[in-house]
């Protein structure tokens, strides 16, 4: 019986959780996903109810960080490299994050840009579903990569720096 725990939480998590999450290697199924998204998500709530900025500031980038890596393995799992899905993740995922904990609701005093973070949420919600509902094809190609995600380090930086740049232009424009 513990034989088996064991290698139901090995087939889980895999060697450990850190690699379960943060490892851009091998593929993720409909169930792994869902519940990376989940956990992922509920350790960044039980983080920003702490209300310490520095917190929650380090926890979503923890958390951006752990979602591409999820989001890579569960489009590798369907033999697609993943690069729009990742594209409209990262903006839904930092947009969000600025109207929700920096912003508040100051943000949505714009058409143009409550239009626009609708229609991304709506992409983002979709593509979710998509991941989550579409079964795995059977043989893995695990070399399938997004050219973003070749260095996701990087590609992290990146993004929080345009993010920083068009966001902080909105809040002074406004």
């Amino acid at each position: 019986m513990k034989n088996k725990i064991k290698e139901l939480n090995e087939e889980i998590w895999g060697e450990s959780p850190l690699t379960f999450y943060f490892s851009f290697q091998g593929v993720f199924n409909r169930l792994q996903f869902f519940g990376a998204v989940l956990t992922i998500n509920l350790f960044f709530r039980i983080i920003y109810a702490q209300e310490i900025l520095f917190l929650t500031l380090l926890s979503a980038l923890l958390v951006f960080y752990a979602m591409l890596a999820v989001i890579q393995k569960r489009s590798r799992d369907l033999k697609i490299k993943g690069t729009l899905f990742i594209l409209i993740f990262s903006i839904a995922y930092l947009t969000n994050f600025y109207i929700n904990y920096i912003e508040k609701e100051k943000i949505f005093s714009h058409n143009y840009l409550k239009n626009t973070f609708g229609t991304i949420l709506i992409l983002y919600v979709l593509i979710c579903l998509f991941l989550i509902f579409m079964p795995g094809s059977k043989e893995k190609d695990l070399s399938l990569m997004s050219p973003l995600l070749k260095h996701p380090k990087i590609y992290t930086i990146a993004c929080l720096a345009i993010a920083f740049i068009v966001f902080y232009t909105i809040h002074t424009l406004g």
